[in-house]
C-alpha cells in the first residue's frame, strides 16, 4: 500500500484554496486543486489514489451536485465536504448520499488532518484490495501468492487449503507485515464465496461516530457488512475496536444479523474473518480484546514471522526484485554474497513488507540499509552503553526508512520526531548523501 497521501481540492475561493494547499502540503500530502468543480470532473477518474475535498456552495456547480457526479465517475474515492454551519442539514443529505464526512466552516487544521486521513487509509485498502485481485487474476492457484519453501510456510498453506473450504469465522494473527491480508485474500478466493465480494477496512481508521454509517449502514445507504453480502468482510486490527463496538460485532457473529441506523434489523449472509497484530492471551490480558468475541472465531490462524522462516527472505526479496525491475523497466540487480549474507542475518522486523520494500531500494539503486554480519555478532561482546544506544538508534532510523521507502518527512512522523532532528541523527550516523546534507 502506497505512504502517499492525495487530495483533490476544490474550492472556489482563491485566498482560502491556497491557505488549504499549504495546509495540507506541510502535513505531508499531494495536493490537486481546482476553483470550480466541472474542472475537477474533467480529470477525475476512478483509480484516483486519494481523497476528494470540496467547498458545499460554489457557483456553477454546487457541493453537492459535484458529489452525484463524482459517485457516478469514481464511487469508491472518498469525498468530504465543507460547510458552513447553517449548512450542516445539507452536509447531512450528502452523507445520506454517500459523502465520507463533512467538516464545519471554520475548520481546526488537526480535525481536517485527521478526517483526510482516515479517508485515505480507506482508499489505500480498497486500491490495494484492487491490486490483490489483479494478482490473483494472474495465478493459477491462490495459494501460489503465500510463496514460500520453509517448513511453516508449507504447513500454513495446507492450512488455507483446508480452512477455505469450511463455513468457519477465522482470526488470522501475525506481526505487522506477514501478510494477514494477503492470507484472508487467499481463504476468500479459495472459497465457495468467491463469487461474491471480498470487503476489508481497518478497523484503526474508523472513528466511534463513523462506525454506524460505515459499518452498519443507514436505511438508504448500506455498510461495509451489508455490501460484504454472499461473500467476506475482513476486519483488520480488530484489537482496535472499542470495546462497545466489539459488542455490536459479537451480535453479529451470533446472529447473522444487522441493524443499519434508522432502520429494522435485516439478516446478512457474510463471512467474517478479523485480524490482530498480537498474541490473542496478550490481547486478552490487556483488556483491548473481548474474550467473547474471540471464543467467538472458531479458529485462530498463526501467521510466521520472516525471521522464523529461513531461506525464504532470500526466496521472497528475489521475487520482489524481478517484480520491481519490470515494473519500473530497469535491468536485473545482482545479489552479491556480502548481501546475501545480510539478508541471512537480518531479522527484518518489517517482515514481508519490509523485504518488498528493500527490493523496491534495490531496484532503483538505493542502498539496501541492512547491518551485517559483523554487526550482529558484536552484540555478543555487550559494548559500552553509548556504543550500545548508538546502535540502537542506528538500526530505528533505517527500519523507519524502509517502512517509508526512504521518505524522510514520513520517516520523522512515524518516528514522532521533528524532521529537523530526523536529518540530524541521519548526519551523525553517516546515512545522508552530499546533496541532502545541503539540504540542512
Amino acid at each position: 500500500m502506497s505512504d502517499v497521501q492525495h487530495v483533490m481540492l476544490v474550492e472556489d475561493d482563491a485566498d482560502l484554496r491556497l491557505a488549504t494547499i499549504e495546509t495540507l502540503e506541510l502535513a505531508g500530502f499531494q495536493v490537486l486543486d481546482f476553483a470550480d468543480a466541472t474542472a475537477a470532473l474533467a480529470v477525475l477518474t476512478a483509480d484516483f489514489p486519494g481523497v476528494i475535498l470540496s467547498d458545499l456552495r460554489m457557483p456553477g456547480l454546487s457541493g453537492l451536485d459535484f458529489l452525484d457526479r463524482a459517485r457516478a465517475l469514481a464511487p469508491d474515492v472518498p469525498f468530504v465536504l465543507i460547510t458552513a454551519h447553517g449548512d450542516v442539514p445539507a452536509a447531512m443529505r450528502a452523507m445520506r448520499g454517500g459523502a465520507h464526512d463533512f467538516l464545519e466552516k471554520p475548520c481546526p487544521p488537526e480535525l481536517m488532518m485527521d478526517v483526510l486521513r482516515r479517508a485515505q487509509a480507506m482508499r489505500g485498502l480498497q486500491l490495494e484490495n484492487a491490486r490483490l485481485r489483479d494478482r490473483l487474476d494472474r495465478h493459477a492457484a491462490p495459494e501460489e501468492l503465500l510463496i514460500g519453501r520453509s517448513p511453516a510456510m508449507q504447513e500454513l498453506r495446507r492450512k488455507v487449503r483446508t480452512l477455505a473450504g469450511l463455513q468457519l469465522d477465522l482470526l488470522i494473527v501475525g506481526e505487522t507485515g506477514t501478510g494477514k491480508e494477503l492470507v484472508a485474500r487467499v481463504l476468500h478466493e479459495l472459497s465457495a464465496r468467491n463469487g461474491g465480494p471480498f470487503i476489508a477496512i481497518n478497523c484503526g481508521a474508523l472513528t466511534e461516530s463513523e462506525v454506524d454509517r460505515e459499518l452498519f449502514g443507514t436505511d438508504d445507504s448500506p455498510g461495509l457488512i451489508a455490501r460484504a453480502e454472499g461473500g467476506t468482510l475482513y476486519l483488520d486490527e480488530l484489537e482496535s475496536m472499542p470495546d462497545a463496538l466489539q459488542v455490536r460485532l459479537l451480535r453479529v457473529l451470533d446472529a447473522r444479523e444487522i441493524t443499519p441506523l434508522g432502520a429494522a434489523p435485516r439478516p446478512v449472509d457474510v463471512r467474517i474473518f478479523g485480524s490482530v497484530k498480537r498474541a490473542p492471551d496478550v490481547l486478552l490480558a490487556d483488556g483491548v480484546l473481548r474474550a467473547d468475541l474471540f471464543h467467538r472465531f472458531t479458529v485462530a490462524l498463526q501467521l510466521p514471522p520472516l525471521r522464523e522462516r529461513g531461506d525464504d527472505a532470500a526466496l521472497l526479496l528475489a521475487h520482489f526484485l524481478a517484480q520491481a525491475t519490470a515494473r519500473h523497466d530497469l535491468p536485473k540487480v545482482h545479489v552479491d554474497d556480502a548481501l546475501r549474507r545480510r539478508i541471512a542475518w537480518h531479522d527484518w522486523p518489517g517482515n514481508v513488507r519490509e523485504a518488498r520494500n528493500l527490493a523496491e531500494r534495490l531496484a532503483i539503486g538505493m542502498d539496501a540499509g541492512l547491518p551485517g554480519q559483523d554487526e550482529h555478532r558484536s552484540e555478543t561482546v555487550r559494548p559500552g552503553y553509548d556504543a550500545a544506544m548508538d546502535d540502537f538508534e542506528a538500526r530505528l532510523l533505517r527500519t523507519a526508512l524502509i517502512e517509508t521507502g526512504g521518505r524522510k518527512t514520513e520517516a520523522a512522523n512515524l518516528l514522532g520526531i521533528p524532521r529537523k532532528r530526523l536529518y540530524l541523527r541521519l548526519r551523525h550516523h553517516n546515512m545522508l548523501d552530499k546533496a541532502e546534507m545541503g539540504q540542512m
